[in-house]
């Protein structure tokens, strides 16, 4: 991602909100607000102890209010979704179980958009999430996958990402490994070994259609 954001002209500055460290307080219409992902959610905006949530969604209603480009992936993207006054909420299956998407797997696009252009109808991207959100008022649904409805969208010049197309095989074994009770939960007993032993080769077989999403998705908020 970086490499990309650097390729379009963008000198970056990576804050660690989580740590500390404070949002940038001189964003203007020229710059690009890349908000990603993480283990909290919307339901924890209130928690005293993750008070970063919460600013960072005034700073994405403040931006979206303006026509300011905004690019969201994961958490990124829920945040984004609830600044625009759309539901965010645990996925459920039919009998109100909890549904977990994890892993390397299908996302089918919708429609035509630059932002999908010269790209096949489904590509292969990591998804690693529990929340799902509904299509904010006015955005347009770029892509999603069977068990997720909005797994792509774009407001205005904003657009929000469920899943983790900057995420390498390497990255996707140790978050395996470091969230491995959350694999389990979506892919049983043998979910942390199943994802590692697979990842390298996804990663590879995936990296030229991630790469062109992302490098479209940053071209298109900033035309």
């Amino acid at each position: 991602m970086g490499e990309i954001l650097a390729a379009a002209g963008y000198a970056l500055d990576s804050r660690e909100v989580f740590r500390g460290e404070p949002l940038p307080a001189d964003l203007g219409a020229a710059d690009l607000l890349v908000v990603m992902g993480g283990p909290m959610g919307v339901a924890d905006l209130h928690r005293p102890t993750m008070p970063w949530l919460a600013a960072e969604v005034a700073l994405l209603r403040e931006r979206l209010a303006r026509g300011w480009p905004n690019l969201g992936v994961c958490l990124g993207m829920q945040l984004m979704a609830h600044a625009a006054g759309a539901k965010v909420a645990p996925m459920k299956d039919a009998a109100g179980a909890c549904v977990r998407e994890v892993g390397w797997g299908r996302l089918d696009f919708h429609g035509t958009d630059t932002v999908t252009r010269g790209l096949p109808a489904s590509i292969e991207v990591l998804h690693w999430h529990g929340d799902a959100c509904e299509l904010p008022p006015g955005a347009t649904l770029l892509a999603s996958t069977k068990v997720c409805p909005v797994q792509m969208f774009r407001l205005g010049c904003s657009v929000g990402m469920q899943f983790h197309p900057e995420v390498d095989g390497p990255m996707a074994a140790l978050w395996a490994e470091e969230d491995a009770d959350f694999v389990r939960a979506a892919n049983g007993p043998g979910g942390v070994a199943t994802l590692q032993a697979g990842s390298v080769v996804a990663a590879a077989r995936s990296l030229a259609h991630r790469r062109r999403l992302l490098t479209q998705v940053v071209e298109a908020v900033t035309a």
